[in-house]
């Protein structure tokens, strides 16, 4: 628990900003509609977020509480979980880049993907 607790922690204060700062008609404006193109640009706009799995639920809960939709929602959070930024730079040290770009292609469309399976239900 020692381990996870941090991350817990971090992503309750990232849901509580984002509950007591942003408003809540940016977010439903910009990410509540049923429209299918908000599930690409959240699955691309996840990637250079560092989300853990730890911080995951809270932050996506206060997203959904703010009225976005939830094919957007686990889209931007399956993508920020598997492939942020600092993993991309690290991986591009060790991998040439055709690999590490077709890892960030492949972590996009499988949160793509899984995003509009949630929109669908």
């Amino acid at each position: 628990m020692r381990s996870v607790l941090p991350y817990l922690i971090a992503g309750a204060a990232i849901g509580a900003v984002i509950h007591g700062l942003v408003p809540t008609e940016f977010i439903s404006n910009l990410f509540g509609s049923e429209n299918w193109w908000l599930i690409p640009l959240a699955a691309v706009l996840g990637i250079p977020l560092y989300i853990r799995l730890s911080s995951m639920i809270p932050i996506s809960q206060i997203l959904i509480m703010k009225g976005m939709a939830l094919g957007p929602v686990m889209a931007m959070m399956i993508s920020s979980a598997g492939a942020s930024l600092p993993e991309i730079i690290l991986l591009r040290s060790i991998f040439k880049k055709e690999l590490v770009f077709t890892f960030v292609l492949s972590v996009v469309a499988m949160s793509t993907i899984s995003g509009f399976i949630f929109y669908w239900i």
